[in-house]
């Protein structure tokens, strides 16, 4: 069996309960929606594709969804909501609304695991504690610091929340390396801020940032709150060739989202792009599209 499953804190708690129910009886590789067609085509080009395979809060596509169906059996389950695709055989979708793909694995499989409100916490970006601050962040400076290596300490955190080790002993294990990230994102704070525009778009805020580094939307998102204040309807980060939008008051960024070409969620949603002059124009336009189709809903 083969697991295929996102590099964040949801894809990790994914894996944990992928230990949870089948033990350490699977491969697992850890991926993106930019990189899913990528991986499992070198699986198939390996010859892997015998295998049953499952792939865990990565949004699918049409080409990724035919690249599954080589493989013996594959299961996609996710949140991510998604368009009418053509679902080839030997192929099931399992998507739920729920605020993290974890909480639809564990409906999935049958599991009950008191972590799962942690994980909704963190991938919704309703961070309620230092604990889940730190855990985030932790699996972030992972990632940053180690690119090539990442996957090795995110299963080896996952085999640990299954062993029953607390998170705090987790966190505390690799204190070093969380702070090390958080100096770094200290530095790069007055580098966030002169690179953000802000709008005001039929009465919605709108924060557009440019990015140079790649730095996750949710630390950006804190540094905007604690340096400029109060919420933001709309903050649309551009990453070189691709956008990711949130919100901090529960906005629909989702059709915007899709009206540039992405997709992903309610609450947190992506696309790319190829001309930068453009962009900004492009999504100013289609935030207020989205905003003017809601208020013709509404009233």
């Amino acid at each position: 069996m083969i697991l295929i499953t996102h590099w964040d804190i949801d894809g990790i708690f994914c894996l944990y309960l992928f230990y949870k129910r089948f033990g350490d009886r699977f491969k697992v590789y850890f991926s993106g929606p930019r990189s899913i067609n990528r991986v499992l085509s070198k699986l198939i080009y390996e010859g892997k594709n015998n295998e049953e395979l499952f792939i865990t809060d990565i949004a699918t596509n049409q080409v990724s969804l035919y690249l599954s169906a080589c493989f013996n059996g594959a299961h996609w389950i996710d949140h991510h909501e998604i368009d009418s695709f053509d679902v080839p055989k030997g192929v099931e979708i399992f998507i739920k609304r729920y605020k993290s793909a974890a909480r639809c694995v564990a409906d999935y499989f049958n599991l009950e695991d008191n972590y799962l409100d942690i994980v909704d916490d963190i991938d919704s970006n309703n961070i309620r504690s230092d604990l889940e601050r730190d855990l985030r962040d932790l699996v972030t400076a992972i990632r940053y610091f180690n690119p090539k290596t990442y996957p090795i300490y995110f299963e080896n955190i996952a085999k640990e929340l299954n062993s029953g080790i607390p998170i705090e002993n987790i966190i505390e294990k690799r204190k070093k390396i969380l702070k090390d990230y958080r100096e770094y994102l200290k530095k790069k704070e007055d580098y966030i801020i002169l690179s953000t525009k802000i709008f005001n778009l039929s009465g919605r805020k709108v924060f557009i940032v440019e990015m140079e580094y790649d730095i996750p939307s949710y630390n950006i998102i804190e540094i905007l709150q604690k340096r400029l204040g109060g919420n933001i309807d709309y903050i649309v980060i551009l990453y070189g060739n691709r956008g990711e939008i949130r919100t901090t008051t529960e906005k629909n960024v989702l059709e915007i989202a899709k009206c540039l070409g992405g997709g992903g969620h309610r609450y947190a949603a992506g696309f790319q792009y190829d001309n930068k002059d453009l962009i900004v124009e492009k999504i100013k336009e289609c935030i207020e599209k989205v905003i003017k189709n809601e208020e013709k809903l509404i009233g």
